[in-house]
């Protein structure tokens, strides 16, 4: 598959150096690294430790349905104006 990326000078001249020291075109030398960064493990520094946020599991949400929701929201909207 063909692809096309954006990089800065210095960088490119640095990876077609690289590939020339290796003997490889530079094809060879981007899918190589490419595949080694890809299957290298994550460090453990980077891995989640714990879930982002806690979720309590002792409360319970009711199964409502569309017409009860509505019904709710609307006693509510009507609590909030009593005059109208």
């Amino acid at each position: 598959m063909r692809t096309t990326i954006d990089l800065r000078d210095s960088l490119f001249q640095k990876a077609k150096l690289a590939a020339l020291q290796r003997r490889q075109t530079l094809k060879q030398f981007f899918t190589e690294i490419l595949e080694s960064a890809l299957v290298a493990e994550v460090p453990q520094s980077q891995r989640m430790s714990k879930p982002p946020i806690a979720l309590k599991t002792s409360i319970t949400i009711p199964a409502l349905s569309n017409r009860e929701t509505a019904a709710m929201f609307d006693e509510e909207d009507l609590a909030k104006f009593p005059n109208q």
